[in-house]
C-alpha cells in the first residue's frame, strides 16, 4: 500500500489533486482501524487456542497487513486487548512429571494433537477471511468516495481505477474492489429515466364478482423501464 502523498496527475486542477490527496489519507487511516479491530478481533476468537502474542503474530501471517502501518496496528490493537492481556484466560492443568504412555495412548494423545492443530488452523482461516472482507469493504467505501471527488474529472471507472492503483492492490483483490464498487455505484447513481420496478396494491375483490381469468385477484407489478 502506498502513502497517500502519491502522484496524482497533473490532468486533474491543483484543488483536485488536494482533495484526492485527502481521500487517500482518510483510506489509510480507516484502513488502519480496520486491520486493529480485525486483529483485536482474531485474538478474541483464537484466545481458547493460542496466547494473544501468539494470536497476534499469527494474524499478522495470515493476513497482508501493509508493512507502512504494521506497527501502528498492532500498537492500537494491543491497547484494546489490555483486559485480555491483564486477566488472561486460565490455561489447562496438566499432570507434572513423567508419565509411561502404553503405544495406544501414545497414538491417542498424537491424534488429538494433531485434531487440535487442524481445528486451529480451520478457526485461523476463518477469522483471516472475516478480516479480508472487512479490509475490502473498506476500501470500497473509500474508491467510492474517490470516485465522488473526481466525478467533474474523470468516470467512474477510472477514479476507481486509480484508487486501486495507488494503493497496489494485490490482482484478486483489486479485481474484487473494483467489481464491488462499481456495482454501488451504478446502484447509487441510476440512469436517467430509469424507472424501478413498483408492486401495485391489491385490487379490493368484489364480492360475488369473477376475475376474466378465474383467479383471485394478486398484485399487480410494474415493468423496469429505460428510456
Amino acid at each position: 500500500m502506498t502513502a497517500p502523498g502519491v502522484t496524482i496527475g497533473r490532468r486533474f486542477s491543483a484543488a483536485t489533486r488536494l482533495r484526492v490527496q485527502l481521500v487517500f489519507a482518510k483510506a489509510v487511516e480507516a484502513l488502519a482501524d480496520t486491520y486493529q479491530q480485525q486483529a483485536a478481533e482474531f485474538v478474541r476468537r483464537l484466545k481458547s487456542r493460542l496466547a494473544v502474542d501468539e494470536a497476534l503474530q499469527r494474524y499478522f501471517r495470515e493476513v497482508g497487513v501493509p508493512a507502512t502501518i504494521e506497527e501502528t496496528v498492532r500498537s492500537r490493537a494491543l491497547i484494546s486487548l489490555a483486559g485480555l492481556i491483564e486477566h488472561p484466560p486460565k490455561p489447562e492443568t496438566r499432570a507434572s512429571g513423567w508419565t509411561i504412555l502404553r503405544p495406544d495412548q501414545l497414538i491417542e494423545a498424537l491424534r488429538r494433537r494433531v485434531q487440535h492443530v487442524e481445528e486451529t488452523n480451520l478457526d485461523c482461516r476463518l477469522a483471516a477471511s472475516m478480516s479480508d472482507e472487512a479490509v475490502a469493504a473498506t476500501h470500497v467505501r473509500m474508491a467510492l468516495e474517490t470516485a465522488e471527488v473526481l466525478a467533474d474529472e474523470a468516470t467512474p471507472d477510472q477514479a476507481i481505477m486509480l484508487y486501486v492503483r495507488t494503493f497496489n492492490l494485490p490482482a484478486i483483490d483489486a479485481q474484487g474492489v473494483f467489481r464491488t464498487a462499481m456495482s454501488q455505484w451504478a446502484e447509487l447513481h441510476p440512469l436517467p429515466g430509469e424507472v424501478q420496478a413498483q408492486v401495485r396494491p391489491p385490487v379490493p375483490a368484489v364480492p360475488g364478482a369473477r376475475s376474466h381469468t378465474g383467479l383471485s385477484s394478486r398484485p399487480q407489478f410494474g415493468l423496469r423501464v429505460i428510456v
